[in-house]
C-alpha cells in the first residue's frame, strides 16, 4: 500500500480517470484504490491548504508522512481517540459527530471522507464505546453531506469513496447503490460532480463503468462473491467491497 501512494504512474491514471495497470491490488480490499485516488486529488493543491479527513480513515503513518500531505493543514474528526496519533505533525483531533461538526461555516477547502459515510447511522460500537452510537438510522449520511458542505469553503471539494453495487444493509454500514448514491448528490446540490467506478477482477483492480457494479455484493468473513454468480470463492480480507465509488462534488 505503501509503494502505491508514491507511484506517480498510478496517480497519474488515476488524476486522468484512465486505466489502470494491471495487477494493481490483486486480492486486496478497496483502500488499495482509496488511497492513491486520494493522493491523486491532493497533487492539485499546490499552495497550503486547510482540509478535513472526515472519519479519520487517512490516520496512518504512510499516508500522514506523505509529502503530498503534510505540506497541509489538517484536522481528523473522529467518534472516539486512535491508538494512532500525528499530533506532533501538526495535525488537529476532533472527537464529534459527523452529523453535527464543531466548526464553523466555510472553513475547509477539502473534506476527505473515505469510506465513512456509509457507517453514518448505523451501528458504529465497533468504534467508539458508547452505546448511543449503537444505532439504525441509515438515512443519516444525508445529515452528514449537509454538514459537510456547510463546513466547506465556496468552491470546495468533497472527495468522497464509499462501497457500491447492489443495496446491502449489514447492520454496521451499508453499500451503496446507484439509487442511494444519485440521492446524496442530489442533497450536495453540487457545482461540479465528477464520479469513477472501480471493481475488483481476478486480474487487479479496474476501473469501470456504473452499470458494471450493479451486481456486486461486498465480500464479508469468507461468503461467496457475487461476481462469481454465486460459483467461486476467491481468498480475499475478512471484509472488502467488490465494486467502489469514487465521488467529487465541488461546492
Amino acid at each position: 500500500m505503501e509503494r502505491l501512494v508514491h507511484d506517480e504512474e498510478l496517480l497519474k491514471s488515476l488524476r486522468q480517470t484512465g486505466p489502470l495497470p494491471t495487477g494493481i491490488g490483486i486480492q486486496l480490499d478497496e483502500r488499495v484504490i482509496e488511497y492513491p485516488w486520494v493522493m491523486s486529488k491532493l497533487l492539485s493543491y499546490t499552495e497550503e491548504c486547510r482540509f478535513l479527513d472526515a472519519g479519520s480513515t487517512m490516520d496512518h503513518a504512510f499516508l500522514m508522512e506523505h509529502p503530498l500531505v503534510k505540506r497541509h493543514k489538517w484536522t481528523v474528526l473522529t467518534l472516539a481517540p486512535e491508538p494512532e496519533c500525528f499530533a506532533e505533525l501538526g495535525i488537529s483531533y476532533v472527537y464529534d459527530d459527523l452529523r453535527a461538526m464543531p466548526f464553523k461555516d466555510d472553513c475547509f477547502d477539502a473534506v476527505f471522507c473515505v469510506s465513512v459515510v456509509e457507517h453514518v447511522g448505523m451501528n458504529n460500537a465497533g468504534y467508539t464505546a458508547d452505546k448511543s452510537y449503537r444505532q439504525e438510522r441509515p438515512r443519516d449520511y444525508l445529515s452528514a453531506i449537509d454538514e459537510i458542505k456547510r463546513v466547506l469553503r465556496r468552491n470546495g471539494w468533497l472527495f468522497l469513496t464509499m462501497p457500491f453495487g447492489r443495496y446491502e444493509n449489514h447492520g454496521w454500514f451499508q453499500q451503496f447503490d446507484s439509487a442511494t448514491l444519485s440521492e446524496l448528490i442530489a442533497q450536495f446540490r453540487p457545482g461540479k460532480d465528477e464520479r469513477v467506478f472501480f471493481r475488483s477482477t481476478p486480474q487487479g483492480w479496474q476501473q469501470c463503468r456504473e452499470d458494471d457494479c450493479k451486481s456486486l455484493g461486498y465480500w464479508l468473513d469468507g461468503k461467496t462473491d457475487s461476481s462469481t454468480n454465486g460459483k467461486a470463492r476467491r481468498p480475499a480480507p475478512p471484509a472488502s467491497a467488490t465494486g467502489l465509488a469514487c465521488v467529487a462534488l465541488q461546492k
